[in-house]
């Protein structure tokens, strides 16, 4: 487990990173280990359990991806990371906004391995 704040908000980078680059290779089963069983997502479409929200992200097909403003919270063993993140990416056959929009995730520990427990998609269109 991360021992100072220099060492949770690189882990926490590094887990929203390697999550974003699962589903621009479309591996599926990786993403997938990434998240826990209860994970949740929430985006402008509604509400989504673990299933759903793979569903839609095997739906979707993302494109070069930029991050900025990374904030990183630890309560427990729980990591809160607050981000902005900017893609070229299709719903429905439809671009969604290339701008910066801000995302949330929660991500615990278990059996010493991080798993989101919840994911915010707060783009606007």
């Amino acid at each position: 487990m991360a021992a100072n704040q220099n060492d949770i908000e690189v882990e926490a980078e590094l887990l929203e990173r390697q999550s974003v680059q699962y589903i621009q290779e479309q591996n599926w089963d990786a993403l997938e280990a990434m998240l826990d069983p209860a994970c949740q997502f929430i985006a402008k479409s509604g509400s989504y359990d673990r299933t759903s929200a793979m569903k839609l992200m095997k739906e979707m097909n993302l494109g070069p991806v930029e991050f900025k403003d990374f904030k990183v919270t630890q309560a427990g063993d729980n990591l809160i990371v607050s981000f902005c993140i900017a893609a070229i990416e299709y719903r429905d056959g439809t671009q969604l906004s290339p701008q910066f929009s801000p995302r949330l995730s929660v991500w615990k520990t278990q059996n010493g391995q991080r798993k989101c427990i919840a994911y915010a998609d707060l783009i606007a269109s």
